[in-house]
């Protein structure tokens, strides 16, 4: 049994969690705010509270991982849309498979099930199941001899416009029983309530959509061109959905003349794209806009990018926040400097699942530079940014597994 990781094994409490909205627009919307994360079958808002982290995201799932502290034990969320491999056309079908699951997967040698429950909910039309399991895992114990308690809330839906989909969102926690999280069930009906399903299209199923000029149909196609390789393909729908006013587009082109990705690189041709979309108050596009400002010499301006860089990272941008903790820990374009400020925005950004931030925040702490010293956290942080990519996590991550240096003989060197 994976209580911690695998939905279909987890069960329900018998709770009253909030439905699955219906849906909302005929296809999934640009990430119009740092809050949600747009899945190809959902969108998703980051569970309530502070200390959560983006450590693995798909086109159909998504995990946010919360590092336990000394109040609090660690906690994880889960979206995904999944085919399952058993149909289900009904909640009570559903119930039925995630019983299934839950037998063939719980490894009683090491878990003992303290109590679960799985129950399809049976109001208006909706064909979902709530699960709950609670758990004590008899193969994580602490240096008193007690073991972990894993407390896991669960919803499982099929897809209101394709019931071959199954949108699953689980909210669990693991630590000590004495720091279980009394409202667990409140917070994981708020996180279930805030996933809302859309039309579940992928890669070329949008082009029928952006011929017809929905904008956000062009966007999610030019991701995916993006994302294949086709950088040189996806820029004219971006193009195109851009003198729509779609500020994701245009965030996108921004980026693209910034890096030279599908296009020459033209600093100057960025800002263009980037400052309508910054002036409606579109998160990324500041966070593009601030960093043009401060590192591309064609068209740097220290107290534009300044300004800018404050107000991206107050609407909540990753990139703004990191560019802001680190103007602030090393008193640059202006700022003075403020090493603890400057921390609290690099958490912020690497909360976010902004790699180099993540890569930042962990020097911080092994340092104990503008927060205490935490070798704990300061691995947990590396090793997420070395999981994200981030070259400079990955070296340290290598040194720390090459064996120590021989010490020199007591002839060397003479």
């Amino acid at each position: 049994m994976k209580p911690h990781y695998s939905p279909g094994t987890l069960l329900l409490a018998g709770l009253a969690l909030a439905p699955l909205p219906a849906l909302a627009q005929a296809h999934a919307p640009a990430e119009d705010k740092p809050g949600r994360i747009v899945l190809v079958p959902m969108s998703v808002e980051r569970p309530a509270g502070a200390g959560w982290a983006l450590v693995r995201r798909t086109d159909t799932e998504l995990v946010l991982v919360r590092p336990a502290d000394k109040q609090r034990n660690s906690g994880v969320a889960m979206a995904s849309g999944r085919v399952p491999d058993k149909r289900a056309r009904s909640a009570d079908e559903l119930a039925e498979n995630i019983r299934s699951d839950l037998k063939k997967n719980v490894d009683g040698k090491r878990f003992e099930v303290l109590s679960e429950d799985v129950r399809a909910n049976a109001a208006g039309e909706r064909k979902c199941v709530s699960y709950r399991q609670l758990a004590r895992d008899l193969g994580a114990k602490r240096a008193d001899g007690k073991a972990q308690v894993i407390d896991l809330h669960g919803l499982a839906c099929l897809h209101p416009s394709d019931e071959g989909i199954v949108l699953v969102a689980t909210l669990s926690e693991r630590g000590p029983e004495e720091n279980r999280n009394a409202n667990m069930a409140e917070d994981a009906a708020r996180f279930f309530a805030d996933i809302r399903p859309h039309a579940p299209l992928k890669g070329q199923d949008w082009q029928p959509l952006a011929e017809k000029g929905d904008a956000n149909a062009e966007v999610w196609l030019a991701r995916g061109l993006l994302q294949a390789g086709k950088a040189k393909e996806a820029i004219p729908w971006l193009e195109r959905a851009a003198e729509k006013g779609h500020a994701e587009a245009q965030a996108l082109l921004g980026l693209a003349y910034l890096t030279g990705r599908g296009v020459d690189r033209a600093p100057t041709e960025a800002l263009k794209r980037l400052k309508p979309a910054a002036e409606r108050g579109y998160p990324k596009a500041e966070g593009l806009l601030a960093l043009a400002l401060l590192n591309a010499a064609e068209v740097r301006d220290e107290a534009e990018g300044r300004r800018i860089t404050l107000k991206a990272a107050a609407d909540g941008d990753p990139l703004g926040q990191a560019l802001l903790g680190e103007l602030l820990l090393f008193g640059r374009a202006g700022m003075a400097k403020n090493e603890a400020e400057g921390a609290a925005w690099m958490r912020k950004a690497a909360e976010q699942a902004d790699a180099r931030a993540q890569y930042m925040l962990a020097s911080l702490l092994a340092n104990g530079l503008g927060v205490d010293k935490d070798p704990v956290q300061a691995r947990f942080w590396l090793e997420l940014a070395a999981a994200q990519g981030n070259p400079e996590a990955r070296k340290v991550l290598e040194q720390d597994k090459r064996p120590p240096a021989a010490p020199a003989s007591p002839g060397e060197g003479k």
